[in-house]
């Protein structure tokens, strides 16, 4: 399991690196977008969702 563990950090660096470069940027710049940027932005979308899902769903059972 720890092998495992290892192998996919591995190649989460290794995409991180080559998906740095063809963006021009350093690993830092990369991993730094991905932290500070991208995940809260995918956070709160799928806040948005699940808030959505839950109108949706009253809206549902109030045509019970």
């Amino acid at each position: 399991m720890r092998d495992l563990g290892i192998a996919m950090y591995a190649a989460c660096v290794d995409f991180m690196i080559r998906a740095a470069a063809l963006a021009g940027a350093t690993y830092r710049d990369a991993n730094a977008f991905l932290f500070f940027v991208l995940w809260p932005v995918v956070t709160v979308v799928l806040l948005g969702v699940v808030a959505w899902q839950a109108v949706v769903l009253r809206r549902l059972e109030r045509r019970r």
